[in-house]
């Protein structure tokens, strides 16, 4: 690399926005979106109709399997007495302990009284085939039978009973999929919000100083422009997360988020000239002025299976991917003209096993408003790399470099959800990314030698910090 700047620029110094980093991630970014997407929707379908009933309306009850009699009669796996006559009317030896939404199931409509402590049952009227054979047969049973709720109320009285003959499918729940699963209410949770986030902890690296020829070296004078300095500005993107309960215990869970750009920019101190600190490989003639900008982009898709406990803790593990892309220009000036321009961009792809925990701490089943927590971590694979290049009036010099490293990444959340209706809710919370152990453009800066781009290493011990609110909306179904 020349070892003085020209006075003159080619077109290649010009700034240009280096967007590889866009076209990089586009086609992940597509996948990612259209599968949770696809997650996210499916339940809609269903409820209104499709997926030839797939999913059941809430509150039905789970029954798999056909049913030979009515579940407010005894069968022999029951061990309770039970007497067939030549009219086939059963003969109920002793009480048998049903609820009332299975006597409910058989047809009687439930009335309770203006006390709650009582129940009265009406059985529907017998009906005859043609032929005079009883299709279905309302009988009183010859003993009482005793029915209770699960708040604990109860009655015992004379309840009648029907005894059905065998039918294709009678007893089933409608849905394929329901008769596969355990009971879940609800089955699907979608969430949707707008993320508003910051990146912070910059790391610190000083990128010029005062040039003071009085001063030992000459070159190092108080510090001008410093890579911190490009404090970030507010950045948004989506966060779409679907969790499909398998039954009342386990549950998967979807989620992608993308957030960007984090765009930063900062001018060095009028205190020139100005001599470049250790930037790829070379300490040049001093400038008048230089001009920092940065940019980043993050993006994450994860799927985790979700257990639930007695307590307010549900376990999460499962697999996540995460890229971190930034990139940093620095433009030099001397006499009110740009005469260079550095570039380094860095990227990383995390892939790894992630585990966690999702904490209920205000879980109120009959208020509108919950609160919960959720954290998750894990060691990654990174497949990092950087790219760095010059460019002035004798042209563009070059360097890159790769690396395969361990990385950390964490999420820390509190969200809260205020119920608007039955199916949905409004959410608030906040949201903390960390990364650790990735490549960042300013710590390339002292690893890339321009002038010997074999002798290019890459850097991957930065780190970054980015938080911010969220907020959206939860639909259940």
């Amino acid at each position: 690399m020349p070892q003085t700047h020209g006075n003159g620029i080619t077109g290649a110094s010009r700034r240009q926005s280096n967007n590889w980093w866009a076209k990089h991630s586009r086609t992940a970014s597509i996948g990612a979106t259209a599968c949770i997407l696809g997650m996210a929707f499916a339940p809609l379908p269903a409820r209104g109709g499709g997926f030839d009933g797939f999913i059941e309306s809430p509150g039905t009850e789970q029954i798999i399997g056909d049913r030979e009699q009515s579940v407010l009669a005894p069968g022999p796996a029951s061990g309770l007495p039970v007497e067939h006559s030549s009219t086939g009317i059963m003969d109920v030896g002793d009480p048998v302990t049903v609820s009332p939404q299975e006597v409910e199931q058989e047809g009687f409509p439930a009335t309770t009284g203006s006390d709650g402590a009582s129940e009265e049952w009406h059985a529907p009227p017998s009906t005859s085939s043609a032929d005079g054979s009883v299709s279905e047969e309302i009988v009183e049973p010859s003993e009482s039978v005793f029915a209770s709720d699960t708040t604990g109320s109860s009655w015992d009285g004379w309840y009648p009973v029907i005894s059905r003959p065998t039918l294709p499918g009678w007893g089933q729940t409608p849905g394929a999929i329901n008769r596969l699963l355990g009971p879940a209410e609800p089955r699907w949770v979608t969430t949707i919000d707008l993320m508003m986030l910051w990146q912070n902890n910059i790391p610190s690296r000083v990128l010029y100083n005062q040039y003071d020829p009085a001063l030992t070296p000459p070159e190092r004078g108080p510090q001008a422009l410093n890579a911190n300095d490009a404090q970030t500005a507010m950045a948004l993107g989506p966060r779409i997360g679907t969790i499909f309960n398998l039954d009342n215990v386990y549950a998967i869970e979807g989620n992608y988020f993308q957030a960007g750009l984090f765009n930063g920019d900062a001018t060095s101190l009028p205190i020139g000239p100005l001599q470049e600190n250790n930037l790829n490989g070379g300490d040049y003639q001093p400038v008048d002025s230089a001009q920092l900008f940065t940019t980043a982009f993050i993006q994450s898709a994860e799927l985790n299976w979700r257990r639930r406990t007695c307590t307010p803790i549900t376990w999460i593990g499962g697999f996540r991917w995460v890229e971190w892309n930034q990139q940093m220009n620095i433009t030099e000036y001397a006499d009110g003209a740009e005469i260079g321009f550095f570039n380094t961009a860095t990227g990383n792809n995390l892939y790894g096993g992630q585990g966690g925990v999702d904490i209920a701490l205000w879980n109120d089943n009959n208020g509108p408003v919950k609160v919960n927590a959720v954290g998750k971590a894990g060691v990654f694979y990174n497949n990092a790399f950087q790219r760095s290049s010059f460019s002035d009036a004798n042209g563009p010099l070059t360097a890159a470099a790769t690396a395969d490293q361990t990385a950390f990444f964490g999420e820390f959340g509190v969200n809260s959800s205020v119920r608007l209706t039955s199916w949905l809710s409004w959410r608030l919370g906040y949201s903390l990314f960390w990364l650790s152990g990735v490549a960042v453009p300013a710590s390339q800066l002292s690893t890339t030698d321009l002038n010997n781009p074999s002798a290019t290493t890459i850097n991957t011990n930065g780190s970054a910090l980015i938080q911010g609110v969220t907020t959206g909306l939860e639909a259940r179904f």
